[in-house]
C-alpha cells in the first residue's frame, strides 16, 4: 500500500509551517457517485467543488449516467463533509 504525502514542504519565503493541499472550498459543492454502479446511497456519496469534480476519471465520460442523489443523501453527505469539498488530490486540481 503506497502512503501519499498530503502536507507540502514549508514555503522557502517565508518558512511557514505544512499546510495541506486538500481543497477547502465551501462553494459551488455538489455531491459525487464515487462508483457510477453503485447506487445512490451515503456510502457512495463524496461531495466536491466543481472544480475537483471536473477533475475526476468519470467526469464527462460516455455511458450510462447514474440518477441524481435524493435531497436527502446531498445533504447528508454536506453535513458529513463539514461543508467543505473532500478532494484529497495531490495533482492540483486547482
Amino acid at each position: 500500500m503506497k502512503i501519499i504525502k498530503l502536507q507540502t514542504d514549508a514555503s522557502k519565503k517565508g518558512g511557514r509551517p505544512n499546510k495541506s493541499v486538500r481543497c477547502t472550498r465551501t462553494k459551488e459543492l455538489e455531491v459525487h457517485h464515487i462508483d457510477r454502479t453503485d447506487g445512490n446511497d451515503l456510502s457512495n456519496a463524496r461531495v466536491l467543488c466543481q472544480k475537483c469534480h471536473e477533475v475526476t476519471d468519470t467526469y464527462g465520460e460516455a455511458g450510462p449516467q447514474p440518477p441524481d442523489f435524493e435531497q436527502a443523501t446531498k445533504e447528508q453527505a454536506l453535513e458529513r463533509a463539514k461543508h467543505l469539498c473532500e478532494c484529497n488530490s495531490t495533482r492540483g486540481c486547482h
